[in-house]
């Protein structure tokens, strides 16, 4: 009866890890969520939509290394739904719907907006004098502006200006249905992987004057050109793991797929891993904030991340589903991941203060009304373009393909426009659950239409505690048969 202590023991080392993750403080209006976030190292999460009609700015959060999670919560009718003036944060699963500007990030340092979704509203995301932002996976549709840096009201570029946003990154969003999708006045942001669609204009790219050098020199990628912890170059595929369950079976693949040349760098395992563990854990928060945000879903863990081309392993869909970027279920898959990775990484990054050499790559610039792509002076600095484009204007403007078989297909799922949680891409993606050793198996394809039932997030150390008292009963009713 001894041999199997281990098995019961590792079953419960799943809830007790993801009840970790779940010690945010609940708020539900304007003001109790920028109460929660004003402390350093503040955790909140939204438990209902927020009426923001009468506000100014609804949310603030200034603390420093604050998180708020909303769980695909909506910020209504606000001039500025969420507005982030601190350090080192992070707003995930958050949507805002109506009013001026749905996140204003101003003043701010190291920010990564996670599953921001902005509709009918003036500005989607309004970013000023602001360092190393990164926006992933957002959906904007029907705003005024998609994304401004230095933009007027209009999405409008005034004239030349200096370099006031450096280290501006956005990544697989979906903007589309606006006046201009993503305008870049005051600011040279690194663009990969988006779909922009149905705007009047595309990306507008002004004449932002670079000047000194690594991030004010030009485009530039903090997780690619100076990333911690140190010694990890671009093109390093991340594997997070917290060291139980399935989670020791990709540790053990480890040396052969370094031995067949995969470069991969893997978080110290444990439950505490000491200085180490933070230091990877303060870069996965904003070059892989994907991984962290599936922690909590059953078969979460182990998970990769390839900060050069904004692809992770699998990430959270909804309150309890799982979709890949990319399979993941054996040694060989995962050198395929690394390949990529460092291909990702030798297309785009070099060395030395302009580590960005190609500013726009994988983007589908299509469809657009006017103009998919203007560029305000040489479009040289932005360097080469893996991109899809049709109507493009700028000295020297050109993208590497056009978008005869594209376009159509983009804009008929215009129509129905993705929730924070939905995936911003134009074909479904593949729901997956836990596999044998915690890898991710293809399930069946995700219904855009309905959310799975799920059992209440607070629900699950309560789960863990009787999935405990019922494998004691077991044992002890077993124990009394055999002796």
């Amino acid at each position: 009866m001894r041999a199997r202590w281990p098995w019961a023991l590792a079953l419960l080392a799943l809830p007790s890890t993801v009840a970790a993750q779940q010690a945010g403080v609940a708020c539900d209006t304007c003001e109790s969520c920028t109460a929660a976030l004003a402390a350093d190292h503040a955790f909140a999460e939204l438990r209902g939509d927020v009426d923001g009609s009468r506000a100014g700015t609804c949310i603030r959060v200034v603390g420093r290394g604050a998180t708020l999670d909303g769980h695909g919560h909506t910020v209504r009718g606000a001039a500025v739904g969420v507005e982030v003036a601190g350090e080192d944060i992070v707003v995930r699963n958050v949507q805002a719907q109506e009013g001026g500007v749905g996140f204003r990030v101003a003043g701010a340092g190291s920010v990564t907006l996670l599953n921001a979704a902005v509709t009918d509203a003036r500005v989607g995301v309004r970013i000023e004098g602001s360092r190393h932002v990164r926006v992933l996976r957002a959906t904007l549709a029907r705003n005024r502006v998609g994304v401004s840096m230095g933009a007027d009201d209009a999405g409008r570029c005034v004239g030349p200006t200096a370099l006031a946003s450096p280290g501006v990154v956005i990544a697989r969003s979906r903007v589309e249905g606006g006046s201009v999708g993503v305008a870049a006045c005051d600011a040279m942001p690194v663009l990969i992987a988006n779909t922009v669609v149905g705007n009047e204009v595309g990306v507008l790219l002004g004449e932002a004057r670079a000047q000194g050098s690594g991030d004010r020199a030009g485009a530039w990628d903090e997780c690619s050109c100076a990333p911690a912890p140190a010694g990890t170059p671009a093109g390093t595929l991340l594997l997070y793991s917290s060291g139980c369950g399935g989670c020791t079976v990709h540790e053990s693949w480890l040396p052969q797929e370094r031995a067949r040349g995969a470069v991969l760098r893997a978080r110290a395992g444990g439950g505490d891993g000491g200085a180490e563990q933070a230091r990877f854990d303060g870069h996965i928060r904003h070059c892989g904030p994907e991984v962290v945000d599936a922690l909590g879903i059953p078969g979460c863990v182990p998970n990769y991340a390839c900060p050069a081309s904004a692809e992770v392993w699998k990430r959270r869909q909804g309150a309890r589903e799982l979709v890949t970027d990319r399979s993941v279920a054996t040694p060989d898959e995962v050198v395929a991941f690394s390949e990529a990775c460092r291909a990702a990484a030798r297309e785009a990054y070099g060395r030395g203060g302009r580590c960005v050499t190609a500013a726009l790559r994988s983007n589908t610039l299509c469809g657009n009304r006017r103009t998919d792509l203007s560029v305000a002076g040489a479009f040289a600095r932005w360097g080469s373009t893996g991109d899809r484009c049709g109507v493009v204007e700028g000295d020297g403007a050109r993208c590497a393909q056009g978008c005869d078989g594209v376009e159509t297909a983009l804009m008929s799922s215009a129509a129905s426009i993705p929730t924070a949680a939905a995936v911003p891409a134009a074909e479904p993606q593949p729901v997956v659950e836990a596999g044998d050793a915690g890898a991710a198996v293809p399930a069946r394809v995700a219904a855009p239409a309905a959310e799975p039932w799920t059992l209440p997030r607070v629900a699950w150390p309560a789960a863990g505690a009787a999935l405990w008292m019922a494998l004691m009963a077991w044992y002890v009713s077993a124990a009394r048969r055999q002796g």
